[in-house]
């Protein structure tokens, strides 16, 4: 079983493959790097490196949210494309799990958080790879004051820490810790592992009517909301 992951989701682009074995490789170009024009020639690099083709793949990987909407719509638009050209199945991956998962500690509660800008956080929780908190779109505070219901130290990871890491020290006190920077990388890689998982247990998306788990309308999207309500 061969797995293509790509990830288009954060501020990075990045493409993997793996197999039962685990991964094969993966690329990911760091951030300010526009997916539009990065993310083809990037896979096409790996899957050269790698001796395969996409063709050959039996399942196609996308983390599908939340994070940049631009982004996003790239990654499941490219992906879909495939899906139906080769009638190969999808595996749709949070990106909050693809976090936690690139940051996982035996035994502790991983809390991944992209930022979401206007104060606000995308957030879930982990522990031993199983999901106890649903992604949500929350504030440092309100996400505060879920993690209350839960004992022991959290670690941290993802991009939100840069806007609200401080805060959220402030409000967890010594239980928030942060996961190393070197382990907060490779989101596709993390997918792709993840997608094996899936794949295997059948949890499979539809290629037709899978969307990006945007958590949050869109600015433009809001305005119209707005005009309405109010003209």
């Amino acid at each position: 079983m061969h797995v293509l992951a790509i990830d288009t989701s954060v501020s990075a682009v990045g493409a993997a493959i793996a197999d039962e074995q685990g991964l094969i490789g993966q690329l990911e170009l760091a951030q300010g790097r526009q997916a539009s024009e990065t993310l083809l020639p990037l896979t096409k690099s790996l899957l050269d490196l790698s001796k395969l083709r996409l063709s050959d793949m039996d399942v196609l990987a996308v983390t599908s949210g939340p994070g940049s909407f631009t982004g996003l719509r790239i990654g499941l638009a490219t992906v879909k494309a495939w899906a139906q050209a080769l009638a190969k199945p999808v595996v749709a991956v949070s990106t909050l799990q693809a976090l936690a998962y690139s940051a996982c500690e035996r035994g502790r509660l991983i809390c991944p958080i992209i930022n979401a800008r206007r104060g606000e956080l995308y957030a879930a929780l982990f522990a031993q790879g199983e999901r106890l908190l649903e992604d949500m779109l929350i504030t440092p505070q309100a996400l505060a004051e879920r993690l209350a219901a839960y004992s022991g130290p959290v670690i941290f990871c993802g991009d939100g820490l840069a806007e609200a890491g401080e805060k959220l020290t402030a409000l967890l006190g010594k239980r928030m810790l942060q996961a190393p920077k070197q382990r907060q990388c490779f989101l596709a890689g993390a997918a792709a592992l993840i997608g094996c998982d899936k794949y295997r247990q059948k949890d499979l998306a539809d290629p037709i009517t899978l969307a990006p788990a945007y958590l949050r309308l869109a600015a433009a999207q809001e305005n119209i909301g707005e005009v309405k309500q109010y003209g």
